[in-house]
């Protein structure tokens, strides 16, 4: 962790409506180009429905996450975790996890659930998460469900 990062980092929640140009830019650099997930399955129309963390960085844009109520009632998904490749290991992905999941329990929801490519399992585990069922390709990744209690 780097805490001259993190300490100057502004977590923002917004929506897709109000700020979709940090959030498209860092989803298109890490996901599509870095990730070479197809943009019509990361663009999947439930941005609008979601709440959405962006973290800047000296007014700069350097991760996102969103999060939406899913599946079965009082459960949130956190989706869409990315960090720019520059600004990684420095504590952004925990604080922009640790953001999402405080807006969830203050949402009222019972449990948190996302799935999280197999290599980054072990960064969710530090949060609480728990591994659920077996991996399961989804964009051809690796990924695998993981819950928390909130």
């Amino acid at each position: 962790m780097d805490p001259s990062i993190v300490s100057a980092l502004e977590i923002i929640f917004t929506s897709y409506a109000n700020s979709p140009n940090p959030i498209f830019l860092i989803r298109e650099q890490v996901f599509h180009r870095e990730q070479n997930i197809d943009p019509a399955l990361d663009m999947d129309g439930e941005d609008e429905a979601a709440q959405h963390v962006i973290a800047y960085w000296q007014r700069q844009p350097v991760g996102i996450a969103r999060i939406r109520a899913y599946g079965e009632e009082n459960q949130a998904k956190i989706e869409r975790v990315a960090v720019l490749p520059a600004f990684r290991h420095r504590g952004i992905g925990q604080a922009i996890t640790t953001a999402a999941l405080n807006y969830a329990q203050q949402q009222g929801f019972a449990t948190a659930l996302l799935y999280a490519q197999v290599q980054s399992a072990s960064f969710y585990e530090q949060f609480g998460f728990q591994r659920q069922g077996t991996p399961f390709l989804q964009a051809n990744i690796s990924h695998i469900a993981m819950t928390k209690h909130l």
